[in-house]
């Protein structure tokens, strides 16, 4: 949903003239056509807006100031946040509204899951850990929507560049040389503090968001140096070491996290390139 919108805006700023073009351009505009309908509950709906908001202030963005950078993506679904948050205010939406909305969507889920895996013989532990799990969607809702934002954008930002002839802008730079600002480094310590000390509400909810979204970010980031240095490895222990960290997940993200972090810092990629 933060895909096609961003892709069929691009392409049709950019003046499609081939066919591929208009195929792509009427997939992404149909797509996104289907999904504007107005089905779901509040969850969906809040969803919904927050993308219309995303394209066009990605769209605008990219009119007024085209740019390979990744800050575009940041300040456009900052951007998309404010005027949902203008959006919900205005109709009146609270954020318990939200975080209940979405938890009775994924209601129904959680009970074909726990049939499902009780069927297949899971432990019970593990069958119990559905309702936290769901419990935590719905609290970390607004974070888990900017980050698929803002993943959505980087996304249909590249696939331009691969379907239009005359793309906007200049092409993205490659995965391995993926940064940010270092200065939110900050806000990954202050998300923190609002969840190691206690607050009044809403900010124990707004430090667990901001910490998600950050630590993302900073985890992405960590996976950008590893690949940055991963051309002098033998692909085949890259495949190996692939492998294992998909049953050591929580400890390779919590590894990755802190090498972005410690890139902040120390910038691993400007050490590793040659000397001039």
């Amino acid at each position: 949903m933060f895909v096609c919108a961003p892709l069929a805006g691009l392409l049709l700023l950019a003046r499609p003239s081939t066919a591929r073009e208009w195929g792509w351009l009427a997939g992404a505009a149909l797509w996104t056509a289907l999904w504007l309908q107005p089905l779901g509950g509040l969850g969906t709906q809040v969803a919904r807006a927050g993308a219309v908001f995303l394209c066009g202030s990605f769209l605008g963005l990219t009119l007024w100031r085209p740019s390979a950078l990744f800050s575009r993506a940041l300040v456009s679904a900052g951007a998309a946040g404010a005027a949902l948050v203008a959006w919900m205010l205005h109709l009146g939406i609270s954020w318990p509204q939200v975080r209940e909305a979405v938890g009775h969507d994924l209601a129904a889920y959680q009970d074909t899951a726990r049939v499902q895996w009780e069927a297949a013989g899971m432990p019970a532990d593990m069958v119990a850990q559905l309702t936290t799990i769901s419990s935590s969607v719905a609290q970390l809702y607004p974070a888990l929507l900017l980050i698929a934002a803002v993943a959505g954008l980087r996304l249909a930002w590249a696939w331009h560049h691969r379907v239009s002839t005359r793309p906007l802008g200049a092409a993205p730079p490659p995965f391995a040389a993926f940064r940010f600002n270092d200065q939110f480094v900050w806000g990954w310590v202050a998300a923190l503090a609002l969840r190691l000390f206690p607050t009044p509400d809403p900010w124990p909810v707004v430090g667990a968001n901001l910490l998600l979204l950050l630590t993302a970010l900073c985890a992405t980031r960590g996976l950008a140096v590893v690949v940055a240095g991963a051309g002098r490895v033998p692909r085949s222990v890259i495949a190996v070491l692939g492998v294992i960290s998909m049953f050591l997940m929580p400890f390779v993200v919590g590894g990755l996290t802190l090498l972005g972090l410690a890139d902040t810092w120390l910038d691993f990629r400007r050490r590793m390139s040659p000397a001039t």
